[in-house]
């Protein structure tokens, strides 16, 4: 309980602190397309430098993985959170909603679920099922098949890991915990 205290401080710090500067926003651009590179842009600065740092660690595990393509890392690291803009969170109401996760898991589940049909409690739901909402923003996009399902499942309290799923998945998920 305390190093998980201790972590969401620390997350929370970040997100305070941290700036998404030009040198992200180069990144950003090599990295993704133009509906893309504007839906991410919808982002606030603390989810769109959350993004980059993923993304660049993503980079660097891919030095692991030869095998894997560092293009495909890199924008799901930039694109995983993407569901996340129709929260409108800023950093304080953010941490509201971890904190109610973490802590009172049972309320937090209750009014994501109350906001599948309840405009008022509606970020909550965003907030639980932002990997879906970013599937689906991506999918009017054009973007299709693994991809789609990789960002729909990355955050593992909304959907169990499994064996069988694929490594670019696993990899996310690392770089994503370790904010």
């Amino acid at each position: 309980m305390l190093n998980n205290l201790n972590y969401r401080l620390k997350q929370f710090y970040f997100g305070m602190f941290a700036r998404y500067e030009k040198a992200d926003e180069a990144f950003a651009r090599r990295y993704l397309r133009g509906e893309e590179l504007a839906l991410f842009n919808q982002l606030p600065g603390f989810e769109k430098k959350h993004a980059a740092v993923v993304a660049r660690k993503m980079l660097d595990l891919a030095l692991y993985n030869p095998e894997l393509d560092p293009q495909k890392l890199v924008k799901l690291g930039l694109l995983h959170d993407i569901g996340k803009v129709a929260e409108r969170n800023s950093v304080l109401s953010k941490s509201f909603l971890v904190i109610l996760r973490y802590f009172l898991p049972g309320l937090y589940d209750w009014l994501a679920e109350q906001g599948r049909t309840r405009q008022l409690l509606r970020r909550f739901y965003i907030h639980k099922h932002h990997g879906a909402v970013g599937a689906e923003m991506l999918a009017r996009l054009g973007v299709s098949g693994e991809f789609l399902s990789i960002i729909k499942k990355h955050d593992p309290r909304v959907e169990p890991v499994m064996e069988k799923d694929p490594i670019e998945l696993k990899i996310l998920q690392q770089a994503d915990s370790t904010y």
